[in-house]
């Protein structure tokens, strides 16, 4: 993959087999990522990635790198809950807290599954994964396009973009 200074340019993520799908938990919130000491070295069900530019092609971040230059530096959120792949940017708008470390869950209507939504660790505002639109305020999450393709070698990938 060639880097690209446009921000429309579509870029690989990795395989869709390293985006295990996310269930909704028994418990209301479902946790994006452990922060487990314990489970520090498993394979986490999502990946924070600083998408390419000029200099760089994109690149995995670990939470602590994400933590320590969030808010600073592009970060996208890649994960696949309820079977759909979903990409936003890894930076609550409204405190900059890193929503990796948040909570997803089912926006319902009487039952009836409408979309879904992520829980800002941080002070517990949340956005539609969808729309980007927070259940409070003006502030709207950056919510990035994402595709599976095959690759030469026959494999899924998933690739993303931002929306214009």
């Amino acid at each position: 993959m060639s880097a690209s200074s446009a921000s429309d340019r579509w870029w690989c993520a990795g395989l869709a087999s390293s985006f295990p799908d996310i269930k909704p938990a028994a418990k209301p919130k479902t946790k994006l990522r452990s922060t487990a000491e314990a489970d520090k070295d498993l394979t986490q069900p999502c990946k924070i990635l600083q998408p390419p530019s000029e200099e760089v092609n994109a690149c995995e971040l670990s939470l602590d790198d994400a933590q320590q230059t969030v808010g600073l530096e592009q970060q996208v959120l890649v994960f696949r809950y309820r079977g759909k792949l979903h990409a936003i940017d890894n930076s609550c708008p409204h405190r900059r807290y890193q929503l990796a470390r948040g909570s997803l869950y089912d926006i319902e209507d009487f039952g009836i599954v409408l979309s879904a939504g992520i829980i800002c660790p941080g002070h517990g505002w949340s956005f539609d994964l969808h729309t980007g639109q927070s259940d409070r305020g003006p502030y709207q999450l950056k919510v990035w396009e994402t595709e599976v393709r095959l690759s030469a070698e026959g494999h899924e990938e998933v690739w993303v973009r931002s929306k214009t």
